[in-house]
């Protein structure tokens, strides 16, 4: 997935690129408009295209959860995790990989390991917010009175006629 969305975002700098070019091609006048429409109408559809997919990509890895760690801060991790592994003795070693590496795939002269990266636990908790519902509830538990008498004894104090007469001079 974040070779996806990083794969988007070297394509999306490269149609940017050659968009900016055409467009300088244009404004000199090394070309002219009918010769360059064609290929900035396809450029522009595929910048709709790649901005599209790496929208939807940053939904789905917020929806699981997934966070960008850059590269030093991962340096940082595999550090601290080899002078960790090299301290204890290897059952202990052992047992703390297993807690993250979910399983290591031997395809011919290639190796994948699917883990989950363990990280600090001072990093914040997603959080949680919540909306209003789109729909209001009705029927007995709705925006009216679930209680008639509630109802007919609230409406008894509004139904009053005015003691007096308020008159506007104009």
């Amino acid at each position: 997935m974040w070779t996806d969305f990083r794969g988007s975002g070297q394509e999306l700098k490269e149609v940017n690129s050659r968009l900016a070019k055409l467009y300088d091609a244009l404004e000199t006048g090394k070309l002219s408009l009918d010769d360059l429409a064609p290929r900035i109408k396809e450029l522009k559809e595929r910048q709709d295209e790649v901005s599209k997919a790496r929208i939807l990509l940053e939904a789905e890895m917020e929806l699981r959860g997934a966070r960008y760690l850059d590269t030093e801060l991962v340096r940082s991790y595999a550090g601290d995790m080899r002078a960790l592994l090299t301290e204890v003795d290897i059952t202990k070693s052992k047992a703390f990989l297993r807690s993250f590496v979910e399983k290591i795939v031997i395809d011919g002269t290639k190796g994948t390991i699917h883990y989950k990266l363990p990280v600090p636990a001072q990093w914040p908790e997603q959080e949680e917010i919540r909306v209003l519902p789109i729909v209001p509830p009705s029927g007995d538990r709705g925006i009216r009175t679930p209680n008639l008498c509630d109802a007919n004894a609230a409406l008894s104090q509004l139904s009053y006629i005015p003691t007096s007469i308020v008159e506007i001079i104009t």
